[in-house]
Formats: structure tokens, C-alpha cells, sequence
């Protein structure tokens, strides 16, 4: 939520270089322009003209030399007390943002299926390992290929795609593959179990409307096998276009674990198909850039083998 104090504040002093301010405290803490410079790692010249920029600002020397020694002005005493502790705490703010031990918020991009089908287990698999962590989803307008954009511009930690992202800052792996099952409603008139091209080219169909190159692909390889598909409904949602088989005779391709676990309560029948369809890969994508922080390395690394185990899983029941 944006503060309007803090806008109307920004607008004032916006010419104001707030590096000063760390100059300011290191001198008034050492009372020495030298010492100041050596802990800043600047030199001496560099500390006296920001001394000079300040003392114009506050129309006030600051700092008066008595023998060896700088004393501060009681403006100077008064500008410390107003901000030395603010400006003591943001610093250790910064030194320590990542590192701390605090719970550590995980935004995640994915579209709607793939956040049902990964993020619970995953959700619960964190938990389980006592990581401080609060798991954010980003729903991914399916119509749309950005989620590089949402890495590169950090709205999101990591992204889950259908697809691998090919960027020297970018780490991208496959973590899970998905089959894909023909489904029809359990009293379709034409469809018993087995799904055969001629009895396809016979029936309406459904289209998932997506701009992903992994979904695309299985599109590809279906429509090689069917180039007679009659469509006469499109979504963009998995979960619309099975809701529709279920009422129609429209016949509809969704991934195996969605059938597995919804078809029976949505009124579908699984068929089996006579032709053999790829699996769609799934890709954890994310910035290398953070894996300086600790926090984010253990969340990574747990879900890096929750996904290894789920594939070492799903392909003994293969």
C-alpha cells in the first residue's frame, strides 16, 4: 500500500543525495574526516566535499576543528539524534536482508493447472521440513508466453512453464513430464474405451486454447494423428473444457493426473488411445542471482527434490 506522506515527502527532497548522510554519521562517530574516509573506504578530499554539500544544505559548518579533533555544531547533535538510529537500523536492514532468519516469501508464476498439480504436495513438503517460508502463487494468464518477463523484471522468484527459459542468468530445469488422455462424458453414446482415429474424425472436440511452446507441441502431435478434428468449443482453461465434455459429446485431451483424480467426480471416462501422444515436460525456472540468499538456496533445494522424487515416483508406474 502506497503511503501518501511518504510520496509527498519523496517530491521535496528528491534532489537530496542520502549518501550524504552516510558520510555525515561516519564523521560525527569518529569526530575525524581521515577516520571517516578509511571507513568508508573514500578519501579524504571526497569526505570534505560532501561535508561541503551538507553544511550548504543546512546552512550550518556542522563540524568545528578544536586542536586534533572535529567537534560537532548542536545542529549537527540535533540531526544525529533526529536520524542517527532510523539510519543505524537500515543499514543493518541492508547488510542482513539475505541472510535473515525471518520467514522467507516465495512468489511463484504458474498457470492455474500446473499450480494444482505441483503446489500442494510442494506446499506441504515445505512445511514438513520446518522451512520459514510463506508460498505466494501468481496465476499466468495462459494466452500469454511472459514468463521471462516476470523473471527478468522480479515479479516473481521462480516460474513454472511448460517450457525451459535460455538465458545466462536464468537457471532452468525439467521437473516432472505429464501424459496426456483422451476423456469423453461417461454416457457418450459413441465412445466405449478405445479412441481410434476414425472414430475421432466423428466427433466434436474441444481446443485449449495456450501460447506455450510444451502445450503447442503436444497440439502438433495429437493433430498429426487427428488433422480431421471438428472443433466446436474453446478455452484456455483445461478445467472449462473438461467441465463441457462432461455435458457434451465433445471429446476433450487433458493431462493423465487430472483425469485421475477429477474425471470420476466430474462425470468423465477415461479412453485410451490407439496412437501414442509425447509427454508435456514442466520447467522450474529461476534467477541465478538469488541464490545469494540463504534462505531462498534451502527452499530451492527442497523443492528440487520434492520434484526428482515425485519423477523418480511417477516413472515406476510407468
Amino acid at each position: 500500500m502506497v503511503n501518501d506522506k511518504n510520496v509527498s515527502n519523496f517530491e521535496r527532497i528528491h534532489t537530496f543525495d542520502f549518501n550524504l548522510l552516510l558520510v555525515f554519521e561516519a564523521v560525527f562517530i569518529h569526530c575525524s574526516v581521515k577516520k571517516a574516509a578509511e571507513t568508508l573506504n573514500s578519501s579524504g578530499s571526497a569526505i570534505s566535499q560532501s561535508l561541503s554539500k551538507l553544511r550548504l544544505h543546512f546552512a550550518d559548518p556542522l563540524f568545528v576543528r578544536t586542536g586534533q579533533r572535529i567537534e560537532p555544531t548542536t545542529v549537527a547533535i540535533k540531526l544525529h539524534a533526529q536520524i542517527g538510529q532510523d539510519f543505524g537500523n537500515m543499514i543493518e536492514a541492508i547488510i542482513n536482508f539475505s541472510t535473515q532468519a525471518t520467514p522467507h516469501r516465495v512468489v511463484i508464476y504458474a498457470p492455474p493447472y500446473l499450480a494444482l498439480r505441483m503446489l500442494p504436495d510442494l506446499c506441504a513438503d515445505i512445511q514438513n521440513s520446518g522451512i520459514p517460508c510463506e508460498i505466494v502463487h501468481l496465476s499466468a494468464d495462459s494466452l500469454l508466453n511472459n514468463g521471462e518477463d516476470i523473471l527478468t523484471y522480479r515479479k516473481a522468484d521462480i516460474v513454472l512453464d511448460t517450457h525451459p527459459y535460455y538465458s545466462a542468468s536464468v537457471i532452468s530445469r525439467c521437473c516432472m513430464k505429464e501424459h496426456v488422455v483422451p476423456v469423453c462424458r461417461v454416457d457418450h453414446p459413441r465412445m466405449d474405451q478405445l479412441l481410434t482415429l476414425e472414430g475421432m474424425s466423428a466427433e466434436p472436440a474441444t481446443f485449449l486454447n495456450v501460447n506455450t511452446e510444451g502445450l503447442k507441441r503436444v497440439q502438433r502431435d495429437i493433430d498429426e494423428n487427428l488433422q480431421t478434428r471438428r472443433f466446436t468449443f474453446n478455452s484456455s482453461s483445461v478445467f472449462v473444457n473438461s467441465a463441457v465434455s462432461a455435458k457434451t459429446d465433445n471429446l476433450s485431451f487433458v493431462p493423465k493426473w487430472f483425469a485421475d483424480n477429477f474425471a470420476q467426480a466430474l462425470g468423465l471416462k477415461v479412453l485410451q488411445a490407439n496412437f501414442d501422444i509425447e509427454p508435456v515436460d514442466f520447467y522450474i525456472n529461476y534467477n541465478k542471482s538469488a541464490m545469494s540468499n540463504g534462505n531462498f538456496v534451502n527452499i530451492i533445494t527442497k523443492i528440487e527434490e520434492h520434484f526428482s522424487s515425485k519423477m523418480a515416483q511417477e516413472g515406476n508406474n510407468d
